[in-house]
């Protein structure tokens, strides 16, 4: 199971009719999930109706360019396919520095707070 950047580069023309569609972003679609795309995906989903928007913490990462992973397969959680892959997903900084990144801490909770949930 992987996040929402691997789920970008999966299935070109998936992502294509997703960038188009449902981002309503004219052109092809970048090949890479950028941290810009990452946000307005959170946010859209964030804005929905439903009661509950859950989101695992490599997607609330990927809005950041400096916090989230280079290599977006690191961010794999399993494989649910696979028996042996266990849930093997750690994050690559401490909480620490995840409550240091005080500008990504801000941007999140204003966007959250926007959108009223």
């Amino acid at each position: 199971m992987g996040g929402l950047r691997q789920w970008w580069e999966e299935n070109r023309d998936v992502t294509q009719h997703f960038y188009n569609n449902m981002l309503h972003e004219q052109g092809p679609a970048p090949h890479y999930a950028e941290p810009w795309i990452c946000d307005k995906i959170v946010t859209l989903n964030l804005q929905s109706p439903s009661m509950l928007a859950i989101f695992p913490l490599q997607d609330w990462l990927s809005i950041d360019g400096n916090l989230r992973r280079n290599d977006p397969r690191e961010e794999l959680i399993n494989i649910p396919a696979n028996p042996r892959h266990y849930w093997r997903y750690r994050m690559h900084m401490t909480v620490e520095e995840l409550l240091d990144a005080q500008l990504y801490n801000d941007y999140v909770h204003s966007k959250i707070k926007s959108v009223g949930r």
